[in-house]
């Protein structure tokens, strides 16, 4: 199939690209653009269980994004580019680059993007593909954006919509993570052994409201996962509307790699999410409910920063640990209304307990994000501030290693971000 599929692929892009020839006699259309983003992150993180270390990350960036846009809306290529390096790290703390030696951070530079992309549309129906390495997002798979540069996997991407559906499948065979210069790297289950491949199918359909979503994927030999959403959305009147929705995921082993690792033979795992969310201009408020059963959930297909906990208690830390039932509240404001459009501010609260096997476990957090983009004169530059007040208690009740996120943490991240346009 991965024959097949990268063979597909690779002639609908060359008779795309011959298309285009044939038509650069009479006209091509291209809207190319090219992106330089400065970032600035800092990170603190204070422990406050006894004999734990706090510090910090003060990490910066520069990243170049060259986009072909659609050559005669055919085809097209993207291109990122950036350099990474520390300006005060403690050491050990170092997450925005390798620690180095030293602990302290060493810079790094290179590609974290480059791949061909092609779309066409035919009686109603829309193609497109691409191929190369990208930062990608799915439902349940998702290279980590979170520090100064971000993670990317190499593969290939097929996708087919028509009247509110779309049909996709990616399959990615390397990854490189968000603190290395590696343009792509074999899979890795986490052992050191090698993983062939990860393939995701999946599908979506929208229609007055109602949204579904499903996608299955899996990783050879390691993990498999399944995603189901049903979601739907009304208005109660001109300012106001409501937003419901029900999310089932399950994990479980897939062969002879889980059997040799931490994972094991017969592991399982699934939850159920209940979310609603109260929209009123520009204002909204939600509460949000997750049960997991059998196991802890495991949502990483490899090795890496990639998984995507697909539910919304995933919060600063993933309430998804065997039996745990977990809780959020949740609100936000954007200031537009205040003369103030790019000022935005969220909260929420979260709750755990019950988990299995953990004696006296519970654990809540509460946190703020705030975010400002500028405009006039000083658009695209951006700030925000991250806060996590996150505090656990529980012991692992067979001695094992399962509270190893039962900790207490204050957290402030600092987000500076400013992107100049060249073309």
């Amino acid at each position: 199939m991965k024959t097949l599929a990268k063979s597909a692929l690779g002639v609908a892009v060359a008779a795309a690209v011959a298309a285009t020839s044939v038509q650069a006699s009479e006209a091509v259309t291209m809207d190319p653009s090219l992106t330089f983003t400065y970032k600035n992150y800092y990170f603190d993180t204070k422990n406050k269980d006894a004999g734990e270390q706090s510090g910090h990350d003060w990490s910066h960036a520069l990243i170049a994004d060259f986009d072909s846009g659609y050559v005669n809306d055919l085809v097209g290529a993207v291109v990122t580019a950036g350099y990474a390096g520390p300006l005060d790290i403690d050491p050990t703390f170092a997450t925005h680059v390798p620690g180095g030696s030293d602990g302290e951070g060493d810079a790094i530079s290179g590609f974290q993007q480059a791949y061909l992309k092609a779309k066409h549309s035919f009686s109603g129906v829309d193609f497109a593909g691409s191929v190369g390495v990208k930062k990608r997002s799915l439902e349940t798979y998702s290279d980590s954006g979170s520090r100064v540069l971000a993670a990317s996997s190499n593969g290939y991407d097929l996708s087919v919509g028509f009247e509110g559906a779309d049909f996709y499948f990616t399959e990615i065979t390397g990854f490189s993570g968000r603190n290395q210069s590696t343009l792509t790297a074999d899979l890795d289950d986490g052992t050191g052994e090698a993983v062939d491949h990860v393939r995701i199918f999946g599908g979506n359909y929208s229609y007055e409201g109602l949204d579904l979503v499903a996608e299955y994927g899996e990783s050879k030999e390691l993990l498999e996962q399944l995603f189901l959403k049903a979601g739907y959305s009304f208005e109660l009147d001109d300012v106001s509307s409501v937003d419901l929705d029900v999310r089932y995921g399950k994990s479980e082993a897939n062969g002879s790699l889980a059997a040799n690792n931490d994972i094991g033979a017969d592991y399982k795992s699934k939850y159920y999410n209940l979310n609603a969310n109260y929209n009123y201009g520009n204002a909204y408020v939600g509460v949000g409910y997750n049960k997991t059963k059998d196991g802890d959930f495991i949502d990483q297909y490899v090795d890496g920063q990639n998984d995507n906990f697909n539910s919304s208690l995933a919060q600063w830390e993933d309430y998804s640990l065997a039996g745990e039932k977990a809780y959020v509240v949740n609100g936000g404001y954007n200031f537009a209304d205040q003369g103030l459009e790019g000022l935005s501010w969220d909260v929420w609260y979260a709750k755990g307990d019950d988990a299995e096997e953990i004696n006296d476990f519970k654990r809540r957090e509460y946190g703020s994000y705030v975010s400002y983009a500028f405009d006039g004169s000083l658009e695209g530059l951006s700030l925000a501030w991250l806060y996590v007040n996150y505090r656990a208690q529980g012991e692992d009740a067979n001695g094992g290693d399962r509270d190893a996120n039962l900790y207490d943490s204050d957290i402030n991240r600092l987000y500076l971000t400013y992107s100049v346009a060249a073309f």
